[in-house]
C-alpha cells in the first residue's frame, strides 16, 4: 500500500473521528439546557416557530409573567390572527397587548434578525429564547452574533433524544451539520450588523 493511500486513510479516519467527537460535544451542549430556567425574568420572550410545543411554552412563560412581551418569530405569512388564536389559545387581550407576530423570518438567521429588530426598537437587554432543545445551540450562535450585548436566556422545548429514535438521530445530525456550518461561518467572517 502506498504512502499516499495510507495518508488518505488516516486523514479520513481523523475527519470521521473529529465529526463524531464534535457531535458528542454538540449533544452534551444540548444536555446543559436540560432544565429550563424557571425563575428568570426578561424584557421579552422570543419563540422560534417550528416543532410542536414551542409556541405553547412561550405563551405559558408570558402568562407566568416572565416577560411583558412575546415575539412569535417565523409566523407563516398566510396565518391570520384568528388562526394563531385558534392554535395557541391566546385571548384577544393577550394578542393585542403582548404578542408580536413576526412574519419575515424563514430560517434561523431570520429569527435572529427579527429578535434583533425587537431589541433595537425597544431598548431590550434580555430575551428568553424558546425553541427545541436541539435547535438552541445554533439559534444562540446566530442571536449572539447580532445581539452581542443582550442577555439570552435559553428555554428548551424537550424533543426525543437521538439515542431513542432513528428519526430523532437524523434530525439531530442534520442540526449538528447546520450548527457546524454557522460556527465555521462566524469563525472565518466578521460579525454582521449588531445591536
Amino acid at each position: 500500500m502506498s504512502r499516499g493511500w495510507m495518508a488518505l486513510r488516516t486523514l479520513a479516519f481523523l475527519l470521521v473521528a473529529g465529526l463524531a467527537i464534535g457531535f458528542l460535544v454538540f449533544a452534551g451542549r444540548i444536555a446543559t439546557y436540560a432544565t429550563p430556567d424557571t425563575g428568570r425574568q426578561a424584557d421579552a420572550i422570543v419563540v422560534l416557530t417550528g416543532d410542536a410545543g414551542r409556541t405553547t411554552a412561550g405563551i405559558d412563560l408570558l402568562r407566568e409573567g416572565r416577560a411583558p412581551r412575546l415575539l412569535i418569530s417565523g409566523v407563516d405569512a398566510s396565518a391570520t390572527p384568528a388562526d394563531i388564536q385558534r392554535h395557541s389559545g391566546l385571548s384577544d387581550d393577550e394578542l393585542d397587548c403582548c404578542v408580536i407576530l413576526g412574519r419575515d423570518a424563514t430560517d434561523t438567521i431570520g429569527n435572529a434578525r427579527e429578535a434583533g429588530a425587537l431589541v433595537r426598537e425597544n431598548g431590550y437587554r434580555s430575551l428568553i429564547i424558546v425553541t427545541s432543545d436541539y435547535h438552541l445551540p445554533r439559534s444562540l450562535l446566530e442571536m449572539r452574533a447580532l445581539m452581542p450585548g443582550v442577555e439570552l436566556i435559553a428555554y428548551p422545548v424537550r424533543t426525543t433524544p437521538p439515542w431513542q429514535d432513528f428519526g430523532a438521530s437524523r434530525l439531530w445530525l442534520q442540526e449538528y451539520a447546520k450548527f457546524t456550518a454557522v460556527w465555521l461561518r462566524q469563525t472565518v467572517t466578521p460579525r454582521p450588523e449588531s445591536v
